[in-house]
């Protein structure tokens, strides 16, 4: 293209180091500005085309289309001290314990309540405690031991079976799962999940002088003028950063999540080990990308027709593709580790469990001791 427009050519990097625009002040920075002042006759980088900035360059026809996104520290893993517990909810964990502790009551009013209308008492007459210890029992290991002669009671017993053959099952199956996988925090994945970011101490950045920084700043009501109010105003230099690469680096430095393009913010994470990143599922703002020249420049239709030819023959895409594929060859990229082995931080809610466990035990195994010496001295005191 150089060489059919220009003959020879410079190259010149913009002193300030932004791609630019016009500012509130009506000055231009940036790589625009000097396009704008006749300081260069073209700038060929990752410009956006927007109408602010056509009022003092000229924009060829676009080459690429893409798509912002944020990116921001890649999620922790859970804590799984109490994995063990993570099958169900709270609200199932307490309805399993209600259903459990009123099972034997249950069962055990319905069999006296049998002897005292039909006058017929079971083969075996089983005590509150040994029904309610059953039920339990039945939940654990998926047995019984109580013998009845009653249909009612054996109808009883069948649902509860029934009952925890379901819970069994789906505990099991759900806690295998939920040990051998890792599990992770929340992402931060959208651009309602900024709010909560902004809460937890996240600083919300985007590259100063950018087509995301005149989106958000003049956005008049909806999303974007939520972002915008998150921005830092205090120190507006903490969210509208000079460059992406800068944005980047911030992300591994501290809680940052940074408004950038895909294409790019791929490319840079990968640089820097894609595994140490999360890219927000959600796209938005779709933008254009274009060359910029002076205003009534004739190379601007040059430039034009030649883009066009180069988007329509796909090399423009091939050559993104190419560029993709060439740094995640190189660079270390997120790979799924897969199932892992169960240790003992998995395990620990049981062990708490055994522990307390052990630990009524022990105060009951007290009491009782404490208990028997006062009836003793008491029985004692009478004899005397």
């Amino acid at each position: 293209m150089a060489a059919v427009c220009l003959g020879r050519y410079h190259l010149a990097l913009s002193p300030d180091g932004n791609w630019g625009g016009p500012q509130p002040d009506n000055t231009i920075t940036g790589l625009v500005g000097q396009v704008a002042r006749h300081e260069a006759h073209a700038a060929l980088c990752a410009l956006t085309i927007t109408d602010t900035r056509e009022t003092v360059v000229d924009f060829t026809a676009p080459y690429y289309f893409e798509s912002a996104t944020f990116v921001s520290p890649a999620p922790k893993e859970k804590n799984r001290s109490f994995a063990i517990l993570s099958p169900f909810t709270l609200e199932v964990w307490l309805c399993i314990i209600v259903a459990t502790v009123l099972a034997g009551p249950l069962l055990s009013l319905v069999s006296r309540l049998l002897v005292v209308c039909t006058g017929e008492a079971d083969w075996t007459q089983y005590s509150l405690q040994t029904l309610s210890f059953n039920m339990y029992r039945s939940l654990v290991f998926q047995e019984s031991l109580i013998i009845t002669n009653h249909w009612s009671l054996r109808f009883i017993c069948f649902g509860w079976f029934l009952f925890t053959f379901c819970i069994y099952a789906m505990y099991s199956g759900t806690l295998t799962a939920a040990l051998a996988i890792r599990a992770y925090e929340k992402p931060i994945d959208s651009l309602y999940d900024l709010a909560q970011a902004h809460r937890d101490g996240y600083t919300i950045a985007t590259t100063r002088d950018s087509n995301y920084d005149a989106a958000f700043k003049n956005a008049e009501s909806g999303i974007y003028k939520e972002v915008w109010q998150l921005f830092d105003k205090k120190d507006p230099q903490r969210s509208l950063l000079p460059n992406p690469d800068v944005g980047i680096d911030m992300v591994l430095k501290e809680k940052y999540v940074f408004i950038n393009s895909l294409l790019s913010t791929k490319l840079k994470a990968a640089q820097r080990g894609r595994e140490k990143f999360y890219l927000a599922r959600q796209t938005f703002l779709p933008q254009g990308y274009g060359i910029i020249c002076n205003n009534g420049s004739p190379i601007k239709d040059v430039f034009s027709r030649i883009l066009i030819r180069l988007t329509e023959v796909g090399l423009v895409i091939k050559w993104t593709n190419d560029e993709v594929n060439k740094v995640y060859h190189f660079m270390s990229s997120a790979r799924d580790p897969g199932p892992t082995a169960i240790s003992l931080q998995h395990l620990q809610a049981a062990f708490f469990i055994m522990v307390l466990g052990l630990t009524i035990s022990a105060i009951v195994l007290v009491l009782e001791i404490v208990a028997s010496f006062w009836k003793r001295s008491r029985s004692a005191g009478k004899t005397v």
